[in-house]
């Protein structure tokens, strides 16, 4: 857009618009320039309106690249971070959080002066991502090989934020769930059990599971079970023994009983849980609360811990059409962490925005968003990658996951 800079008025007052693209009602921020003074000129409108803060900042690792100089003296980092942290804070909403990414360089500093900023009772996890796997140079180092990053995760009142629950997908089946249920709406007093692998040969046409095994191979007569679970999960359970001391008295009562009576199935029905079903002084767990449909096809999921080595930094060298050599995020990653900590509509902030990857993947989310970047990667990388987004033309990275097609749109402005 043409003629002279314009200071932003009402809502967006502070800074002085540039460009904008896509939707002219649009509030998405891609701010060129010092990332301190621009949180400063944010106060005024966002001050307690940022649900979640995503900093992936220099690392200190020594290097040049040819973005930008990564080599500072400690102090120096720490004289950096410091103020942008501190001015980051109050621009978070109180039950907002800042996701801040590092590796073992600066790990150690990081946590003292996100203690010292965000209280260290808000911190809410160390996250451990595996990125690469102990191969190529990296495996001549001497001593262990570096193959992680880490995630520091704070409240800004822990007590507050409120965790969206995660879940990951897990890696082949749970042998675990062995047992088939022959009739799960029957009530449970009705229900018979037999071992999975004898129903699923019988579904297959073959009188045993050991003649199945004979007639398909071991290998494809398993995997053929861990198939049918799946698309049966309602069917397929599993035994547990409960943690006597860690249960109540009224759970204790049943699981006596069913001591007693080991053929029968108890129930005990809880407000706001689940039931609590045994059978033989063991609990029934069914396979179905396990599973997920992902990428079209049932899988088990777990619920996420404090390390994810399940977000592949491979192949994402052109992801969303920039290329930003060992600097850039997997949209994977991010998306995770906008999942955890935000809802649809909420605002998402990047003070560190290299090559765009935060702001790409909440307009793909449906979050609004504020990207900060000093270099001149903004021009040459963000924008023409956030311009794609807008246009629906980024066919990368989650887009298909989230069913993005295009829309929206940003200012680009100055502090």
């Amino acid at each position: 857009m043409g003629g002279a800079p314009e200071v932003l008025a009402g809502p967006l007052g502070g800074l002085t618009r540039v460009r904008a693209h896509g939707d002219p009602a649009a509030e998405n921020l891609l701010v060129h320039g010092d990332n301190l003074e621009a949180l400063a000129r944010l106060r005024p409108r966002f001050d307690g309106a940022i649900r979640c803060a995503y900093l992936d900042p220099p690392y200190n690792t020594g290097r040049t690249f040819a973005e930008y100089a990564d080599a500072r003296a400690p102090a120096e980092w720490d004289a950096m971070m410091r103020p942008r942290l501190a001015a980051l804070r109050p621009l978070l909403a109180d039950d907002g959080a800042v996701f801040v990414e590092i590796d073992d360089t600066q790990l150690a500093p990081l946590t003292l002066l996100m203690d010292a900023v965000f209280g260290a009772h808000n911190r809410v996890s160390t996250i451990t991502i595996v990125r690469s796997a102990p191969t190529g140079h990296k495996a001549i180092n001497a001593g262990p090989v570096h193959v992680s990053d880490f995630l520091l995760v704070y409240a800004k009142d822990k007590k507050k934020w409120r965790y969206r629950p995660q879940v990951r997908v897990r890696e082949g089946f749970d042998p675990a769930y062995s047992t088939w249920l022959e009739d799960p709406d029957a009530k449970p007093a009705r229900w018979r059990f037999r071992p999975l692998r004898a129903a699923v040969a019988e579904a297959l046409g073959h009188p045993t599971a050991r003649a199945a095994t004979r007639a398909l191979g071991r290998e494809a007569f398993v995997a053929r079970v861990h198939a049918h679970a799946l698309r049966k999960a309602r069917h397929v359970v599993r035994f547990a023994q409960p943690r006597y001391e860690a249960i109540g008295q009224a759970a204790r009562r049943v699981v006596d009983r069913s001591r007693e009576a080991p053929e029968r199935v108890f129930v005990l029905e809880r407000d706001g849980r689940p039931p609590f079903i045994v059978r033989g002084g063991n609990r029934v767990l069914f396979l179905a609360d396990k599973v997920r449909e992902v990428g079209g096809a049932p899988a088990i999921v777990e619920p996420l811990t404090n390390v994810w080595d399940d977000v592949p930094f491979q192949g994402i060298a052109r992801e969303g059409g920039v290329v930003f050599t060992r600097n850039k995020k997997p949209e994977r990653l991010v998306a995770r962490v906008l999942a955890m900590a935000s809802d649809p509509g909420d605002w998402v902030v990047d003070p560190f925005l290299g090559s765009g990857t935060t702001a790409a993947v909440a307009h793909k989310m449906g979050r609004r968003w504020i990207g900060v970047e000093s270099g001149e990667h903004l021009a040459t990388l963000a924008e023409p990658r956030l311009r794609r987004v807008v246009d629906g033309v980024d066919p990368t990275g989650i887009t298909a996951a989230t069913g993005f097609s295009g829309g929206g749109g940003f200012v680009v402005a100055i502090p």
